[in-house]
């Protein structure tokens, strides 16, 4: 199972972002947070592949949090579930490693898609030792042929 975490301020958010969590197979709500201090405080303690995390956070910028797991070399993967649209900030999200960026309002189909995307490169690559070219390039380029030429 995944173990995903929902790093989001606006209770009913976190909890449509919760329900549509759970209507996908593999992933498992690890917890749901309101605050990067409790983010923090969770994953000292406990797995989490994935964070599920809002840019807009009170007296807080959820880029932090993705800078902090960088900077501590914490295996863990950021999906931005954001209103905030600005290309700076996508840019700064990708940038620091993000594995994908949501824009509210987002549909469960668009959810759903980011989610199997993540799933199937971390199972896929996760059961390799040494992996080739082909197969990576399956997982990084999913809307190709994964035959990229130069």
């Amino acid at each position: 199972m995944i173990q995903v975490m929902i790093l989001e301020d606006d209770p009913m958010v976190r909890e449509i972002n919760s329900r549509f969590l759970e209507k996908l197979p593999n992933f498992k709500l690890a917890n749901a947070v309101s605050s990067i201090k409790e983010a923090q405080e969770f994953i000292y303690h406990n797995k989490v592949d994935l964070i599920l995390l809002d840019i807009y956070l009170p007296k807080e910028n959820g880029i932090d949090l993705l800078k902090w797991l960088r900077k501590n070399e914490m295996e863990t993967d950021v999906i931005f579930i954001t209103a905030d649209k600005t290309s700076s900030m996508v840019q700064e999200a990708f940038r620091y490693g993000a594995v994908d960026y949501l824009i509210k309002p987002f549909t469960f189909d668009r959810f759903k898609e980011s989610m199997i995307n993540y799933k199937e490169r971390y199972y896929s690559i996760k059961d390799f030792d040494t992996i080739e070219q082909n197969e990576l390039d399956k997982y990084m380029f999913k809307n190709t042929s994964g035959n990229i030429t130069t």
